[in-house]
């Protein structure tokens, strides 16, 4: 099975609340800081074991914004939000198959 190699050409803040990535592939996707955090993956939102979702995304709020958005190496983002939740690793490959 082949690989997919999945880059970032370009991510730029679009306002408090998104964000744009332009993919090495010319595609673009915006993103919503409160999206991304209901469909956090990190252990604290996410039951590791059952992959039941523990944090409810009715809780998240609508005006979360990102304190810090990391790259970790080629292969995602680490984002830190204002509400605390900061453990999630959004790998590319979710992020471009959570196209909006």
């Amino acid at each position: 099975m082949k690989k997919e190699n999945i880059s970032i050409k370009a991510i730029e803040q679009t306002d408090n609340y998104t964000f744009q990535i332009t993919w090495d592939d010319g595609s673009q996707n915006q993103y919503r800081l409160s999206d991304l955090q209901k469909n956090c993956p990190c252990a604290g939102c996410v039951d590791e074991l059952t992959g039941r979702r523990i944090a409810a995304s009715k809780a998240v709020d609508e005006d979360v914004r990102a304190v810090n958005i990391k790259s970790l190496g080629r292969y995602a983002l680490k984002i830190k939000f204002t509400s605390g939740c900061s453990t999630g690793i959004y790998s590319y490959s979710f992020l471009k198959k959570d196209e909006r």
